[in-house]
């Protein structure tokens, strides 16, 4: 079984975060933007898979999983939505860092803030916050 890795900080951060926001208002909730970024895989999966199949049967046709070769590319996405809807999407093209986050925030999230009516407060880095200010 796969599961994210959560270090010992990364936990205490998100018990941290979990026991003082656990008595906030509905309204709360409703104006907090979620975004994360991930890697979708353009054919399959980078995981093994398991077929459970009679004997005599390997290479029956609802038995065989088609593979490309070289992995078949992957793309990596970003995206956000909160408690009215789906905000936007952004193809990541390189590394994630400070530049590029910027730079989505700029085309992507102030949009998406707006088109889903939502409080324009931010929790960032600190570059990230620098920038906010200058753009704001």
């Amino acid at each position: 079984r796969r599961k994210p890795l959560l270090t010992k900080k990364n936990t205490k951060a998100h018990l941290t975060f979990s026991k003082k926001h656990l008595d906030d208002p509905q309204d709360f909730w409703e104006n907090i933007l979620w975004t994360d970024e991930t890697k979708v895989e353009l054919f399959g999966r980078c995981a093994s898979r398991y077929i459970w199949r009679k004997t005599n049967t390997a290479f029956q046709k609802k038995n065989i999983i088609p593979t490309v070769k070289h992995g078949g590319g992957s793309v990596m996405v970003w995206g956000c939505f909160a408690a009215s809807g789906p905000g936007r999407l952004a193809i990541i093209d390189g590394t994630m860092n400070s530049a590029l986050y910027q730079k989505i925030l700029k085309e992507n999230v102030w949009p998406s803030v707006c088109d889903l009516k939502l409080k324009r407060t931010w929790h960032t880095s600190k570059s990230t916050s620098e920038w906010l200010k200058k753009t704001q």
